[in-house]
């Protein structure tokens, strides 16, 4: 059967998925406006060297995805959408890859390529990630490209595979640094262990082309580093070169978690495909398989050489989890083993408990008389319109009462179903979530006020959340200690000041100019300095 993209049954369900977020969801803070105001900066100044944030040099990620981000806004102009699309469609060339991944692996079985992209769209976190501007989807890309080339190098095509893998380590490198080692080189690494031929120029040689390949891929990254580092001063070299490589590795300033962390958040990654006990049972019985050996070996050394890490988040497993539906679509794609229906009326039932949790929450906190503050799931339950409970309900019965003829059947089901839900979960976060993220309205009067040349500044810790929503030309003055505010406020009695606080402090709104819900109980708010200088008592507890 010829290859043809279009034809396959997850695109559709890709466009589902992210034209829904992009309909239902702004740019959230404070990652996905973070990493757009990054590229609105670059974009200002000019300088596509060393990337900015808030006139401040920005060290904590490579440049790849604002560039890709510039290349959208040089053919359409700078605009809202074209950012929004680079993640998902990076996700979408994920599941071509991975269908790939499955071709070279399986060739015999077009029923495995064709379940791999599904299975992995039917991951409740990937489904989430695909749809966010952030990062994670291009590092995933990059590595799939070089397991993709290990796996053509082996298969006797050295030159175009070790290409693709130093394209995939300098692709991650300038995506999110050298973390992308670690998502790549252990399927090399471990090729004794799972190749069943041995290379044309034996071992020697292969371990000698992952190396060659390995540093035309430190060399592709560092065509930009060290103009950049140079560039962007002292500190600036030091950060991209130690601080988010051996720095995160060894002390991270930030996420930084027990070794043991991923085991324990693996599971919540692999729904819902973990509800299936058949997939695990069979497991076993595949161990002949060479290819499925690949996988396991790969995506166990990767969990490993992560968990060694120190800053640890559940989105840096997002790479590897295009190995593990290779592993689920090898199970479910063979006929002769038997996987059952558990996975699925389980998966039903959590679904229908999803449903009726957001329909009876509400009237179960009234009796028991529960505290209701904005932030609560009880909120959130509140305010989930009819028409979401309905869908989510009618998608877990429509799991537990259809009887698929076969598990590939079922796997197509099942991941119908977790689109649905999604697309219900948009519906529920317009009315339920969407006015604490829009931050539209308050970038806008930042924008005029800078248009006008009065001073702003913002109290404590700012990511740049309106350098692009607002379009602003200006950083704001950031005030990180109680001296520096007083300072500022007197030196500046026309200004404007943005402080977050949270929603229990409602009583000191009063004097505000403008004031909007932001990121769960927090509000955020605009107040001029003459205002808040006539009212110190507010400011100190406000503030404090």
């Amino acid at each position: 059967m010829p290859y043809r993209p279009i034809a396959r049954d997850y695109v559709l369900l890709w466009c589902v998925l992210v034209f829904s977020g992009l309909a239902f969801r702004p740019l959230v803070p404070v990652d996905e406006t973070r990493v757009v105001s990054v590229a609105w900066e670059m974009w200002q100044r000019g300088d596509f060297l060393v990337p900015h944030l808030n006139g401040e040099p920005y060290s904590h990620k490579p440049p790849l995805l604002q560039w890709i981000i510039h290349l959208g806004w040089l053919v359409f102009g700078v605009n809202d959408w074209t950012p929004r699309l680079v993640g998902p469609l990076f996700g979408l060339g994920n599941l071509f890859l991975t269908e790939r991944l499955a071709r070279r692996l399986w060739p015999e079985s077009e029923v495995v390529a064709r379940l791999a992209p599904l299975i992995l769209l039917g991951l409740a976190v990937w489904s989430l990630w695909t749809t966010l501007t952030l990062y994670d989807m291009l590092v995933a890309f990059f590595a799939l490209m070089g397991v993709l080339g290990i796996l053509r190098a082996i298969q006797g095509a050295p030159i175009v595979g070790w290409l693709m893998m130093a394209a995939g380590i300098g692709g991650g490198v300038l995506s999110k640094g050298p973390i992308i080692l670690l998502l790549t080189l252990p399927a090399g690494l471990l090729a004794p262990w799972w190749s069943a031929r041995v290379p044309r120029s034996g071992w020697i040689g292969w371990y000698t082309g992952m190396l060659s390949a390995t540093l035309l891929g430190a060399a592709i990254a560092l065509a930009w580093a060290v103009p950049a580092g140079m560039a962007g001063g002292g500190a600036y070299a030091r950060a991209i070169f130690w601080g988010q490589s051996v720095g995160r590795i060894a002390d991270s300033f930030a996420h930084k978690r027990s070794w043991w962390w991923y085991a324990v958040v693996l599971p919540m990654c692999l729904f819902p495909w973990i509800l299936w006990p058949g997939l695990w049972r069979n497991l076993t019985k595949l161990r002949a398989d060479p290819k499925l050996r690949f996988c396991i070996l790969h995506v166990v050394a990767v969990l490993i050489l992560l968990s060694a890490i120190s800053a640890k988040q559940i989105h840096y497993l997002l790479p590897s989890l295009p190995i593990w539906a290779l592993i689920f679509a090898r199970i479910f794609g063979d006929p002769s083993l038997q996987i059952g229906r558990f996975g699925q009326i389980a998966f039903g039932a959590v679904v229908i408990g999803l449903g009726l949790a957001l329909a009876l929450l509400p009237l179960i906190a009234s009796v028991l008389g529960f505290p209701k503050p904005d932030s609560t799931i009880v909120a959130v339950a509140e305010a989930s319109p009819f028409v979401a409970e309905v869908l989510i309900v009618g998608l877990g019965a429509f799991q537990l009462l259809w009887r698929p003829g076969d598990s590939a059947t079922m796997v197509r089901g099942v991941v119908g179903t977790m689109v649905g839900v999604f697309l219900a979960a948009h519906l529920v976060y317009v009315e339920a979530g969407r006015s604490h993220h829009d931050i539209r309205p308050m970038g806008a009067r930042l924008a005029r006020l800078q248009a006008r040349g009065i001073p702003v500044a913002h109290w404590e810790k700012y990511s740049g959340d309106f350098q692009f929503i607002g379009r602003l030309t200006a950083p704001l003055k950031v005030l990180n200690t109680h001296q520096a505010l007083s300072e500022w406020l007197a030196a500046n009695p026309g200004g404007y000041i943005v402080i977050v606080h949270r929603g229990s402090k409602k009583a000191f709104e009063e004097s505000a100019e403008f004031v909007q819900p932001y990121r769960g109980n927090r509000r955020i708010g605009l107040w001029k300095v003459s205002d808040l200088l006539a009212r110190s008592a507010a400011l100190d507890e406000l503030t404090d």
